[in-house]
Formats: structure tokens, sequence, C-alpha cells
């Protein structure tokens, strides 16, 4: 027959073993203390960055020049390009040689299998950037020495910026290109119309100007040929045609000067709400926490020990008794 569970012969038995509960509870906290010392457990010391993408409008030349009206900050597209940069191999090896993090993390290249494995792994384990229920993101690193840690932290912000404001740049610089190919176009459209119209007031004596040309025509009928009329509406057509020209040509240098001006431009793609700073306190190993979590472990552990003791001596007397019976 089984011996039912019950509550209070648990707790009456764990008051029997009361004293070695107590040994091994008493041996969780002295080890679990022990360990956690900050000279066998050195402490993590956590910096913490916070930014805001900005709206890459803000940058563009319509939105410098026309003084439209745009958002300050940047939406999910920027905030996702910002997080997927700072999760980037290229990112974290350019960290791991800034800081020479091969010697920081002592790891040794030439004894190491994956050496670049295992730096980066390292690196991952201190390090984060995630999205807060804000909208704002944050770099997170935890390290040993507390001003490394702030100094790896934003330098990793200004590295996400150059890399931000690269990829938004690209795009510009095409259309610039393009821009670009139009100007020397119309530069040349404008030369040749200029020169065409050299050419003919030349060949037919037409060096007045436009509107004076009906007092030339009157001055000048008995000279005039078949050849005059033609070369005199051409005149007038390639001067108006001139004109438009060079209205284009005038606002494609305008375009073409606005893009350069905005690539070349320093400006930051990242508003820094709030930059990395040593800690004061450490953010890693919590002593306290251990300590209970390593005395509530001793203590389950050593209760589930004592109840397969218990059940196991009952099921031995359940043994003897039935051979006892049997004999």
């Amino acid at each position: 027959m089984e011996q039912p569970f019950n509550l209070i012969e648990f707790f009456k038995t764990l008051w029997n073993w009361r004293k070695p509960i107590l040994i091994v509870a008493g041996v969780a906290i002295v080890g679990s203390t022990v360990i956690t010392d900050p000279h066998i457990m050195p402490p993590y010391y956590e910096s913490k960055a916070i930014f805001y993408p900005l709206n890459p409008n803000m940058t563009s030349s319509g939105t410098l020049f026309s003084g439209g009206d745009n958002y300050l900050f940047g939406g999910s597209n920027d905030i996702d390009r910002i997080l997927s940069i700072a999760s980037s191999a290229p990112l974290e090896l350019y960290i791991v040689n800034k800081f020479h993090l091969f010697q920081h993390y002592k790891i040794d290249s030439a004894k190491e299998s994956y050496p670049i494995y295992a730096v980066l792994n390292e690196l991952e384990n201190n390090y984060r950037a995630t999205k807060n229920d804000k909208g704002a993101i944050e770099i997170i690193v935890q390290d040993h020495d507390k001003i490394l840690a702030a100094q790896i932290a934003n330098e990793i912000v200004a590295k996400l910026d150059e890399t931000n404001r690269d990829l938004l740049n690209e795009n510009k610089k095409k259309i610039l290109k393009i821009y670009k190919k139009k100007k020397i176009e119309k530069d040349q459209e404008v030369k040749n119309l200029t020169d065409t119209i050299f050419y003919l007031k030349q060949q037919f004596n037409l060096y007045t100007d436009i509107e004076d040309l009906a007092s030339q025509i009157k001055s000048s009928r008995a000279e005039r040929t078949a050849g005059y009329d033609a070369a005199l509406e051409k005149v007038k057509v390639l001067e108006e045609k001139k004109k438009g020209a060079i209205r284009e040509l005038n606002n494609n240098i305008v375009q073409f000067e606005q893009f350069e001006a905005s690539i070349n431009s320093d400006v930051s793609t990242l508003f820094i709400l709030q930059k990395a700073f040593a800690a004061e306190r450490k953010s890693k190993p919590v002593r306290w926490i251990i300590v209970l979590g390593s005395l509530l472990a001793a203590f389950v552990l050593c209760s589930l020990a004592i109840l397969l003791i218990e059940r196991f001596k009952f099921i031995k007397a359940a043994f003897n008794k039935n051979a006892e019976l049997k004999s």
C-alpha cells in the first residue's frame, strides 16, 4: 500500500532532518559568498548610450533649401536600419581592432582555433543594441573596465552615425551624377546656340539687338536678300531657345549645388539623447541574488534528497514486512 503525500508529514520530515539541511544551507551561503567575491568573480560595469535616428529627409536638398515641414525623427525603417548596422560584423570587427579586444579579452589568436569567432562571441555577450519602449535605440556595453565600457558604447554610436550617413549619401551621389550630366549637356546646348546665333549674325550682319531688328530692316531694305529674312526668323527662335536653355541650366546648377552641399555636409543622422558614461556601481554579479538563489537551490535539492531517502526507507520496510509474512 502506497503512503499518500502529506504536507504536514513533509514538514515534519524536514524538521527531523533540520541539522543536515542547515549544514547544506550554510555551505551554500558561504560558498556563493566566496565565489562572488570581486577577487574571484570580477564585477561588470554597464554603460548605456541612448539616441534617436533622424529623418533622412532632413538632410535632403528639398528640406534644406525649401524650408518645408518635416518630422525630426525617423520611422521604423530607420530604426531597423540602425539596428542592422549595429549587429553587423564590420562594425563589431571595427570595435575589436579599435580597442584591441583580443588582448583585453585575453584571447590568443595563435592558440585559439577560431580566434575571430571567439572575440566576436565575447563582444556580443557584453554588448547589445535594442529599441526601448519609447522608440529610442539603446547601446549597452558591459565590461570589467568601467571607462572602457563607456568608450566602446560611444564609439559604437559614432560608427553607427558614420555608416548610416554613408548609406544615405550613396543614393544622393547617384542623383548628383545625373544632375552633373544634365548640367554639362545643358551647358553645351547653350554654347552651341550661342555659336549658331553668332555665326548667323556675322553672316547676315545682324549685330543690333532683337528689339531693333525692325528699324534695321527698314534702313537696309535695299540690301535684303531671301536668306536675310530666313536668318532673321531663325535668330529670333534661337534667342528664345537660348533663354529657355539658360533658365534650365541655372536650375540644374542650383539643384547640383544643393545636392553637393547635402552630401559634403557632416550633418549627424542621429540625435544623441544620452552619451555613455563610466558607471559608479557594478551591474553584475548581483551578490545577494546569487546567494539567495544558491540557498534556494540547496534547500530544494536537499529536500528532494530527503524525500528519496525517506521513500527508500519506506519501500525497504515494506519489503522486509512482506518477507516476514511469507516466512
